[in-house]
Order: C-alpha cells, then structure tokens, then sequence
C-alpha cells in the first residue's frame, strides 16, 4: 500500500508540471470553491434565501452563490434550521465560522438554530440509523422530514415543538419582512443620473402640458433665507431662469440683520414677481410658515437659499400635476454635491436621487427633497403648517402629513434640482443631532389621544424591552421574566422592540418565542433609539402597568410585585428596583440632583450593596426612598401616567431621556409626587455596551441643560448619602467636550462618615470560596461593613472609601492573571493560601494559612 500511495504522489506531481505553474488562487476563486462545497451540504433551503434577499434563484447553485459573494454585509442564512450567530454560541469551538463547524464533521452533536438540535434528532432514530455528526443530522431531516414533522427544538424552548411546515413558514414571512425592511430602508443615492431624456418624460404628460400652456397656473414659490447673501443670487437665478413663467417668489428674510435683505430688494427692483418678506429669526419652519401666509398661486413650490433650480423644474412639475388632478404633488430628482461631512469640501462627491415610494418607504425615511416638491396649495391649507418645534427633519415631516391623508408625492424623472450638500455649520442638518428625526417620526407612529382611551387590562403588567443587535442576552433576560411570573404567579406579557438589529436577531428570538403567548416581537425597520422604541412598546402594550426593562437585565423571583405595590400610593409616579451589577456592585439606587447646572448621577452606583441597604432602609423615613428621578433601565409606571406624559422624548438618543422624563412628570403633577426606589426588588443589570450606545453623550446633555436649566430639582445629594453612613463634599467637574456643551459632566466627592462602621473589603479570586465565606460572615457578626470583591471588582470606583482590604487568593488570579494590587491609603492585610508566601512589605498585616478567622477578624479591627 506504501509504495502505491508513493507512485500515486509522483503521478500527482508529474500532472502538475505538466500542467505547467499554478496560478494563485484569487478572492472569487476561493469563494467559487466555497460555493461548492457548500452546495455538497444539502441543506440548503433557497425558497428561504430568496426571502431574505427578495431575489429569484433559477438553481441553488445559483442561489448558493450570491450567499457567499454577499454574506459578508447581509448575515443571510441558508435554511431556518442554521443560524449562524446561534451556532457561534453553541458549537464546540467557538473560534470556528458556521461552515469549519459542519464541515469538521466532529463527533459532538450540537443545536445549529433556535429549531434544530442535532443531539436532540439523532435520539429520535434507530442505533443503525443514528448520524455520527451534525450536518449528517441535518442531512437526514432534510431528505427524511415532512410538514408535520416535529421540530427538534433545543432544549429550554418556550412552548411546544412546531412542525416543520409551520416553523418553516414563520421563517419564511419573518425573512420576506426584512428583506422588505432592507428595500425600504435601502441608500437611495446613485452615483449617476440614470433618468430618460426629459423629452420623453413630458411626453408622459402630455395632457398636463397643454393644460399648463393653456390655464398658466401661478406657481408660489417659498424661500427661507438666514444670513446667505452669499449664495442667494445665484438661487434666485435659477428661479428666473425657468421655462415655465407664471411664478411668483415669496423670499422671507428670518432676520439676517446683514446684507441678505438688501440683495432680495435689489432683485425686486428688476422683477416684480419676486416679494420680500422680513420678520424675527425663528427658524425655518418659522420661516416657511412665513411664506405660506404669503402665497397666491394655485400651486406651491419650495427652495432653499444654498441650492437651485434647473430650467426645466417647474415646466415639468406642473405639467405632472395637470396631468392628474388626484394627485397631492410631485417631486423631480436632485443632484447632490458633497457628503455632508469633514472631507467633502476639498473632495466633493456628486451623488443623485429620485423615486417613487410608497407611505411605508416615506415612514421608513425621507427620500423626498423639500427643494424637488411641488404641491397644490389646497393640500397645502389641509395639512397645516411646518411644524416650528422641530430643529431639524422639518420637511419630513411635512411631507408626511401630506402622504397620510393625500397619498405621497409622484416622482417626475426630471433632473430638476441641483442640491449643495457639503458641510456648513450654518445648515440645520449640520448643527443639529440626528435624534430630531425620530422627534418627526413619532407623531406618525404613536396617536397618543387614540392609546388613553384604549381599554386596557389592569390585571396584566407589560414588560417593554426594546434591543438592539443582541439576541443572547435579549433571551436570557425575556427567559429570566417569563420564569419569575411563573413562580409568583404574575400575569404579564413581554413585548419586544427590535430596533433595526440585523436579520439573526429577531431571526433567532422570534424562533424561540414563537409558541410563548406571552411574548410579541416587533422589528423596526431603523434603530429608533431607547425613547421611541420604549413609546412604541408602550403603544403595542395591553397591561395597565408597564415595565420598561432593558434586555441586558437578569431578574429572579420575587422581583415584580413590590414595584407594582408602591404604584398603588397615588403620590407614586414611577418605581425602580435596586440595580446591581453580576457583582453585586451597586449599579442604580436612585437618582439624585447636585444643584442648577450639575448633570445628576446614579446614587451610590459603584457602591457596596450595604451602602444601599443602609440608605433604603425600609424602616427609615419613606422620603429616604423617594426621588425626584429614577433610572428606566428597569422601572414601573402607571400606563395612564405614561400616556399623560407623552412617554419619553425621542430628542434624547439613549441618554437621559428618562430623567427628562422625571421631571417633565413632576412639573404636571400634584405637589408630594415622587418616584422611589423598592430595595426589596433586587434587578441585575449587565449593562451592555451596545455599538454607537454613547456617540450622543454631548447632544443629550446640551438638549438636558438647554430645557431645564433653572430649573433643576433642588440639590438632595447631601442628604442622600448621610443617609448611607457617608459624607458628600461636593463634585468633581468633569472636563468640557464640544464648545457648544454648557454643562459639564460631574462625579461626587464622597469620604467616610465619622460614625459610620469599618469599611472592609475582602479579594479574591474564586480559589478559596470556604474562606472567603467564613470571614465575610465572621465580619459582619461583628458589626463590621464588608464587600466581597470579585475579580471584576476589584477596582470598583468606590474602594477608595475602604479602611481595610484583606485579599484571599491562591497566589495569583486564574481571572485576572496577576495577583491583586494593595490600595493606596487602606490597611491591606494578606490572608495566605497553603504554601503561599508574599513579597517583604507588600502588605501592612500578613496572616498565616492556619490563622483562626475569629483572631483576623480581632486584628483587623484593631487596625
């Protein structure tokens, strides 16, 4: 056999010369290759490929193809029994891709989907018939399962076990409805004009034409304008320059106080279809408004003072209107130069855009430029005026109110619009944060009169969960509340908000949850942030309490009915439980308030839990647990509250946002409101670091300062800790970040009560649990404070306040990887493991291995 195998690698190696030197292989060879194995898996489902993508596939092979040439971006999967995000958790070696991990063949049987565990199936078969790995699992059931076959689920699956044509099915729907999501959420920018040539579009509205050259409609056009004596003649041009004529231009300076308005009557001169309107800076929506009051004509068309018109615009925008008098208004395409970020003004970039969309694409955002619109003015006085609250996404949501109750403006494929796109401080899209536009979108999405006076289920309590690109600790935390309701018979239903997460998420947890009535999944087409994804949750919501709870929580038993109890004092607004860290670290006990111009704080967060205790104490006064704020990551309200209060303000992007809404609650309730803090509700809070959670830090707290600046509730923190045996001194200020920031973030300063117990820490790292255990205990009969410290905190920000440490270890920390390092300004005493020794010096007090607890404990209180 050996010197078969010998002649078979010199045959192999002759061939290869023969064939002369080897190219290297390149990106799309290897993936060709790829395909090709994959294809040998048979598993793949490609009615359920299609469906995410929203593309036809005349073979698999086909359709295998433009799954790995295109996986990267998308997260497709290739049958609902193999979810690649769920295998990376569940396989032997996580370090593998999907593909290494089937294609390995090993012999561990393992779940590949929320549908599928290979273990669970191979069971179900005869020993002869038995598969030796995972994808020969998967290989059976696809050639041997029919419709009414039941799923081996994984175990832990809420409910029963679906059948295949079912649980297919469901799928199915869920990835036709991302692949929806993905259309009309997709970038809608060309790199090049693609229309037909403008003839041949007004031959399209032939009808319109004539009745245009015939009936010569006037054409209003609004322009706001702020100090842009720099580009307003050249749009102004543009507007003189249309081949339609029966136009007049309505220019309404918002108090530039430069030389803007004198350029407008200079233009005037020479034209009298150009009007002057002046009035105070309030705006562009102000502005528009402004306009609006102004017009005559029977149509109305916009356009900004930094862009411009092609000659052609109003021609074929009126002749589309004409054409069909159904019609709301229309809309042509607009060049776009520059992106609109730090670079574009040495480089800008020419983009285009214009299409037809439907009222579910506008939702799902604006694709329609103010400057491209024309509309009839009788639409104009039906949906009212520009909304002036909103600092930004003005026009969309304009726009918006026109497509609910008259249809979306057409698309007339005419280049009609040239759009100045590069980065200027002075535009509004430049100055102000992107969370404006859920601001726009909210009212669109949310009837709050509709909602207060929808009959709800008090008995219920909902839990709203909104997530974003989690599904493992989303599950964990949906699981962890189904089974606490169980134990202490709570009716309550989960509803979670998936904001614009990718496929795997609502994928996976919608798999899991299928058959667990009391949970609904909603997906999103666009992040919408914690405040409006929390406003929709409470808008799907049928309970007449609702939680607002975030996915990175864990709770246990005994954790609901307290918060719901304290709702039943009317003077309660709101309750939160004790947030602590897996640590046991303090998370949140509270909110408090350092005075005007202080941005608050989590009370006692980074605290030892027995700082909380003392400071909640239940048979303390109740205003120790009264506050004037509360944090939402997990919080109970009345749902009548809520909808009174308009739920959060989506201004904020996942910062602040319920302290705002403390405070707003608190100005419009009776005088003795509070919300309070339940210490018998115990929650952990992982506190995930979702992607782009803090890129809006800078903006909530200008939007926080800018709205309640002198108003802050009165400064409480002294009070507050005193309450926990400690002594506030006032705040360290954090550093400016942003010039246009006026508030400064701020830590408290906080030492050692004079009469307060001695704080001792004891650290370790997991190797001597027996020990730890006994002289924690021992401590604390003693009258002592003690925090256990895990290795993740071992450094909490709080050890400061510590007067003794006592580290309990092995030598060094299999977590950490380095022994724990002594703390400047504590007694740190060493409590040595069997055979342990410590460098000469390194701490204050050295115990041996043998050394009774009773006597450390006596040593260390006379230190």
């Amino acid at each position: 056999m050996a010197d078969k195998n010998g002649l078979g690698r010199v045959a192999r190696k002759l061939a290869r010369l023969g064939r002369g030197p080897e190219k290297p292989l390149t990106v799309t060879d290897r993936l060709d290759r790829w395909a090709r194995r994959i294809a040998e898996f048979g598993i793949v489902d490609r009615a359920y490929l299609e469906a995410q993508t929203g593309r036809r596939f005349a073979t698999d092979d086909e359709a295998i193809s433009f799954y790995v040439h295109n996986d990267g971006q998308r997260g497709l999967s290739l049958s609902p029994l193999v979810e690649h995000e769920w295998m990376r958790e569940h396989q032997p070696d996580a370090r593998m891709s999907w593909y290494d991990a089937l294609h390995q063949e090993g012999p561990e049987l393992f779940a590949t989907g929320p549908l599928f565990d290979a273990g669970i199936y191979a069971a179900t078969l005869p020993s002869a018939e038995r598969p030796a790995s995972t994808l020969d699992a998967l290989r059976h059931f696809v050639r041997n399962a029919t419709g009414e076959t039941t799923l081996p689920v994984p175990p832990g699956r809420p409910g029963d076990a679906p059948t295949w044509a079912a649980a297919r099915d469901a799928a199915v729907r869920t990835a036709r409805a991302f692949a929806d999501a993905q259309h009309r959420t997709r970038r809608r920018y060309r790199s090049t004009w693609d229309g037909p040539p403008t003839d041949e579009v007004l031959a399209r509205y032939a009808t319109g034409a004539a009745r245009r050259d015939a009936e010569t409609p006037l054409v209003s056009v609004v322009m706001p304008v702020f100090r842009r004596a720099d580009v307003l003649g050249a749009a102004i041009d543009s507007v003189l320059a249309q081949q339609y004529r029966s136009w007049e231009l309505v220019v309404v300076d918002d108090g530039s106080g430069d030389a803007t308005p004198d350029l407008v009557r200079d233009r005037a001169t020479t034209d009298e279809r150009i009007r002057l309107v002046e009035r105070e800076n309030g705006g562009a929506g102000a502005a528009r408004n402004t306009g609006l009051a102004a017009v005559r004509g029977e149509f109305v068309a916009f356009l900004d003072a930094d862009n411009t018109w092609r000659p052609d615009h109003l021609a074929a925008a009126v002749a589309a209107l004409l054409q069909d008098d159904d019609v709301s208004g229309v809309h042509t395409g607009v060049r776009m130069v520059g992106a609109n970020n730090a670079d574009d003004a040495t480089a800008p970039v020419e983009t285009y855009r214009g299409e037809d969309g439907t009222l579910d694409d506008l939702l799902a955002g604006n694709f329609i430029d103010l400057n491209a619109v024309v509309v009839r003015r009788s639409v104009v006085a039906a949906v009212g005026p520009f909304d002036e609250a909103l600092r930004r996404w003005i026009d969309w949501e304009w726009l918006l109110r026109i497509g609910t109750r008259f249809g979306v403006p057409r698309y007339v494929p005419v280049l009609g619009v040239d759009y100045d796109n590069v980065r200027d401080a002075r535009r509004v899209s430049s100055a102000q944060p992107a969370s404006w536009q859920e601001v726009a979108l909210a009212p669109h999405r949310i009837d709050w009169d509709a909602l207060a006076g929808a009959v709800r289920d008090d008995t219920l309590v909902s839990i709203v969960m909104p997530v974003f690109r989690d599904w493992t600790m989303t599950r964990r935390a949906v699981s962890a509340v189904l089974t606490a309701a169980d134990a202490d018979g709570d009716r309550v239903e989960v509803v979670v908000v998936d904001n614009g997460s990718p496929r795997s998420v609502s994928a996976i947890l919608g798999a899991w949850f299928a058959d667990e009535p009391r949970v609904q999944l909603h997906r999103e087409d666009r992040n919408r942030n914690f405040a409006l994804g929390s406003d929709l949750g409470l808008a799907w919501s049928t309970g007449g309490t609702v939680v607002m709870l975030n996915n990175d929580t864990e709770v246990a038993s005994g954790w609901l009915r307290p918060l719901v109890d304290a709702l039943s004092d009317p003077s309660v607004l709101g309750a939160q439980p004790l947030l602590v860290y897996p640590d046991g670290v303090v998370q949140a006990a509270g909110t408090v308030f350092g005075g005007d111009k202080v941005l608050p704080w989590h009370f006692l967060g980074d605290h030892p839990r027995y700082d909380a205790e003392r400071a909640l104490d239940p048979s303390a006064p109740a205003s120790s647990r009264r506050f004037s704020a509360i944090t939402a990551a997990a919080a109970a309200f009345r749902v009548a509250d809520l909808l009174r209060w308009r739920g959060f303000d989506p201004v904020y992007a996942n910062g602040l946002e319920d302290v705002d809404l403390c405070l707003r609650a608190l100005s419009s309730s009776p005088a003795g409101s509070a919300f309070v803090v339940v210490p018998s509700s115990v929650v952990v809070h992982h506190e995930s670091r979702s992607p782009g959670r803090d890129d809006a830090r800078i903006e909530n707290r200008r939007l926080f300062d800018e709205r309640w600046r002198g108003h802050y509730p009165a400064a409480d923190a002294a009070a507050r800790y005193a309450a926990a045996g400690l002594e506030y001194l006032g705040v360290e200020p954090g550093l400016p970040k942003g010039h246009r920031v006026m508030v400064r973030s701020s830590r408290p300063v906080i030492v050692r009560g004079d009469s307060a117990p001695l704080r001792v820490a004891v650290k370790h790292d997991g190797s001597r649990a027996s020990d730890v255990s006994d002289l924690a205990s021992t401590l604390r009969s003693a009258g002592h404070d003690v925090q256990v410290d895990a290795p993740s905190s071992w450094y909490r920000g709080s050890s400061g306040l510590d007067e003794v440490t006592v580290w309990v270890g092995s030598g060094s920390s299999a977590a950490a990887g380095a022994p724990w390092v002594p703390q400047p300004g504590a007694v740190n005493a060493v409590w040595l493991g069997a055979g342990q020794a410590v460098p000469d010096g390194e701490f204050a007090v050295v115990f041996d291995h043998a050394s009774p607890v009773s006597s450390i404990v006596a040593a260390l209180a006379q230190h």
